[in-house]
């Protein structure tokens, strides 16, 4: 997601979810004092309107572009229009092999709003967030369990137009959804979640799994599909418009998305579009090393 402009217009529903999540453990982020890292900060909107200030005073907030597609380009952005005095940011791989040894053990807190699901291996992801953590730190993290758009990045692979181009279409599907397709998955996501975060060794504050919906017109799904595409910048310019145009029809075509209104005119019965999709969120705490 190297196209920041495109995201920051297109990114409604991010924001949107990240500050229900916020508001819903405000009292938590409230309380928390020592460093305190947002994976996957994108632009730094969230980090610096939401987030930054309901922190504490004495909390120092570093932002972090990370996940399977890092973006040096995101995280300038974030410097150059949502840095301050509190506020940071660096680049960081949270599937990196290994992380910077300064960076181990150096956080409170972690909170991640809208990247995980983006990583290839979601266990080795959140074994990253528990080495981050200090003794006794927290983490609060959202991510896409489930989005039936993701489903249309493996459909389009298998045009002849885009193959080439789509190779590893099944690396950009959730992990929890990607574990559905490839091996009949039949256990709910949540338990999936809490057995994965228990083996790591989290105590876990809270899990669930949130039903969640967003309305859209064509257009603006056409938008959203363009700034969080991952293909995008390794097609063509000539065939870029047209592929987004394929991969929204096939969202609407697979997704049973039925306008608010019913009307004759075409042209007006994709005003109003609504995508389902599930959102997991999770507060775990890393617990004293045994004595």
């Amino acid at each position: 997601m190297d196209f920041v402009e495109d995201y920051v217009e297109a990114s409604d529903l991010q924001r949107r979810d990240a500050k229900d999540v916020i508001d819903e453990f405000c009292y938590e982020i409230k309380k928390m004092q020592g460093n305190c890292l947002d994976i996957g900060c994108g632009p730094g909107f969230v980090t610096k309107k939401l987030l930054l200030p309901i922190l504490e005073h004495d909390v120092q907030l570093v932002a972090n572009t990370t996940g399977a597609d890092i973006s040096e380009t995101m995280v300038s952005y974030a410097q150059k229009h949502n840095a301050d005095e509190k506020l940071s940011y660096i680049v960081l791989d949270i599937e990196a092999p290994e992380l910077p040894s300064d960076q181990i053990e150096r956080y409170k807190n972690i909170l991640s709003f809208y990247c995980l699901h983006w990583c290839n291996d979601l266990r080795f992801a959140l074994q990253n967030v528990y080495k981050l953590l200090q003794s006794d730190g927290k983490a609060l993290i959202a991510f896409l369990g489930h989005h039936g758009g993701f489903d249309e990045y493996v459909r389009c692979k298998q045009n002849p137009r885009y193959q080439q181009y789509l190779q590893d279409a099944h690396r950009y599907v959730p992990y929890f959804q990607r574990m559905k397709i490839s091996t009949n998955y039949k256990t709910s996501i949540e338990i999936s979640l809490r057995k994965m975060l228990q083996d790591i060794g989290f105590k876990i504050l809270h899990c669930s799994k949130r039903e969640k919906s967003y309305r859209y017109s064509k257009q603006s799904l056409k938008d959203h599909a363009y700034a969080v595409n991952p293909f995008i910048h390794r097609l063509p310019d000539d065939i870029r418009e047209e592929f987004i145009d394929h991969l929204v029809n096939e969202i609407i075509s697979h997704n049973g998305l039925v306008p608010f209104e019913s009307t004759k005119n075409e042209q007006d019965m994709y005003k109003n579009i609504v995508l389902r999709y599930y959102l997991m969120i999770a507060y775990v705490q890393k617990l004293p090393a045994a004595a």
